[in-house]
């Protein structure tokens, strides 16, 4: 097999994997990253906080059902465990909601009260029930989605809807859905985003009965581990400007600081996000069906905000740290993910918000942003603003090398827009979330990565 020289755009985890396959296959390669770390949307917080505090600001979990992430953590050796630990939930603590101006705690046997108008049916079924019967069922007869890099034609007549018009559908109630919607993590984009992408990224891979797992050190353990592997194939801090395209080569002008220079290879894989790609010149530009999706592909905003409290104080009232809200602050998640004897009694409360109420945090300054969390955080968990040290945020879309937080294809684009997404632009090949028929997650990062290497290698 002739050696080749590839570059890689972007050492997030499509970059990484493509670059480790391609190392392992003996190919002379190259990453180009912007920032002076690895990780791209996996990173975990730690400055800011007190130390042995941390938060994930990205990616945070993973199930049975990511093979391939699976694969590379067993092999670099990296720790992971349930989120049913008890470093996670400790007994006895009762799931939290605000909903409809109304702080609602499960009772003793995980039932709720919820305060939408459901019928005696749905009410009788619960939230796992009516979860089951308007979404879930949709994978009835339905085969294996994930054999490599193939879209299940049994998922394609999902994409011409949102996941809420399937459940309403399959018959759910007004009620029913707004429960879907406020309660379920993943429904938050439910009335703009395809069903199928949320019914494989989403259901397929975690609501299936497998076992959630995540990094006890931090989602980054994952990137990290690649990134000590590949050393200085690795340029950090360098930014590509321009990508040129001949009849045999590519080459890029890269940036870093004032200095510009010149790389020369065989192949390029662009593993960023094409809210970035759009940003970077083009010569030859793409063909007008790869333009098209490239300038058009949107990524939903989101924006955490971390408040740091002195005390697990919700605990003595038997509740969660985390809660599901309808609130502007959007989902509340504690951290750190696991416990550890260096957090001590303190914690940090993230305020996860996506869509436009990510998009109002971001038009207040710093402070403002705090000072409004900490004051929606008071409606579901009273007191905290006696217990609070202090905050820090995150938001994805005004991250210059992100620019949103994941791809948000709309009914319509997987099916039409996926396979122009994949297919190469001569030498220039494509990877990353968006390419994948498992967005927004870390698995479909890694497959689009292996799909990538694999296309290099068969043309080589």
């Amino acid at each position: 097999m002739p050696k080749q020289k590839v570059i890689i755009v972007g050492a997030g985890l499509a970059g990484l994997t493509a670059a480790w396959e391609l190392d392992q296959a003996g190919h002379e390669v190259v990453v180009i990253e912007a920032q002076r770390r690895p990780g791209g949307r996996v990173l975990t917080l730690r400055e800011g906080f007190t130390p042995g505090m941390s938060a994930e600001a990205g990616a945070m979990s993973f199930s049975d059902s990511y093979r391939n992430l699976l694969y590379y953590a067993r092999l670099f050796q990296i720790p992971y465990q349930p989120l049913a630990t008890a470093a996670v939930r400790s007994a006895g603590q009762s799931d939290l909601y605000h909903l409809r101006g109304k702080r609602i705690r499960a009772g003793a046997d995980g039932m709720v009260d919820w305060p939408f108008d459901l019928t005696s049916e749905e009410r009788e079924l619960g939230q796992t029930g009516i979860l089951q019967k308007y979404i879930l069922s949709a994978f009835e007869g339905a085969g294996d989605p994930t054999p490599p890099f193939t879209f299940p034609d049994w998922v394609k007549p999902y994409d011409q809807k949102t996941l809420l018009d399937l459940a309403s559908e399959r018959g759910a109630s007004p009620g029913a859905r707004e429960l879907i919607h406020s309660t379920f993590w993943f429904a938050g984009a439910g009335n703009k985003e395809s069903a199928a992408a949320c019914l494989l990224a989403d259901l397929w891979l975690f609501y299936r009965g497998q076992t959630a797992y995540g990094f006890p050190g931090g989602s980054d353990a994952l990137p990290l581990a690649f990134a000590s592997r590949l050393r200085e194939q690795i340029r950090y801090g360098t930014e590509v400007i321009r990508i040129e395209q001949f009849n045999d080569r590519v080459e890029v002008v890269v940036k870093a600081g004032d200095v510009l220079d010149r790389l020369a290879a065989d192949r390029i894989i662009c593993a960023i996000p094409f809210s970035v790609l759009r940003h970077i010149e083009i010569a030859p530009p793409f063909s007008a069906a790869k333009r098209e999706v490239v300038s058009s592909l949107e990524y939903n905003p989101v924006t955490r905000v971390y408040l740091q409290v002195r005390e697990r104080f919700w605990e003595s009232e038997g509740v969660m740290g985390g809660a599901k809200t309808d609130l502007p602050i959007g989902q509340v998640q504690e951290h750190p993910i696991f416990r550890t004897s260096k957090d001590g009694h303190r914690a940090l409360l993230e305020s996860h918000a996506r869509g436009d109420t990510a998009l109002a945090l971001d038009a207040m300054a710093e402070e403002d942003r705090l000072r409004f969390v900490l004051a929606e955080m008071q409606k579901v968990h009273p007191g905290v603003d006696r217990y609070y040290e202090g905050g820090q945020s995150k938001s994805w879309q005004d991250d210059p090398w992100a620019r949103g937080g994941y791809s948000l294809f709309r009914p319509g684009q997987m099916t039409t827009w996926l396979p122009r997404i994949v297919r190469p632009e001569g030498r220039i090949h494509f990877a990353g979330e968006h390419t994948s028929i498992f967005p927004d997650t870390m698995e479909g990062a890694i497959e689009s990565g292996l799909r990538a290497a694999h296309e290099v290698n068969d043309v080589s």
